[in-house]
């Protein structure tokens, strides 16, 4: 029996100054009927030391049925962190 691993899913977030930095879905956390991504920054330079960024985003779909990936409300936002840290 072989194990199938998924490839990774990349997103790529634009910041606030609309800077692109690239993030990996680390695991999504279902929550009030919704789906949540953990995404984790993917370093620029492949021997970098920094801590990576780890962001939430609430997962949507458009009328295609693709992922969305959009900033949770505060609320959303406090209730998916406390499941995360409490994994």
């Amino acid at each position: 029996m072989t194990d199938k691993k998924e490839d990774p899913i990349i997103i790529t977030i634009t910041g606030p100054d609309g800077d692109e930095r690239d993030y990996v879905q680390d695991t999504v956390i279902p929550f009030a009927g919704k789906e949540f991504a953990v995404l984790v920054s993917i370093p620029e330079k492949e021997d970098s030391e920094e801590e990576p960024d780890i962001i939430l985003a609430r997962i949507d779909r458009d009328e295609n049925g693709e992922a969305v990936y959009l900033p949770p409300t505060d609320e959303e936002y406090d209730a998916v962190a406390d499941i995360y840290d409490a994994m």
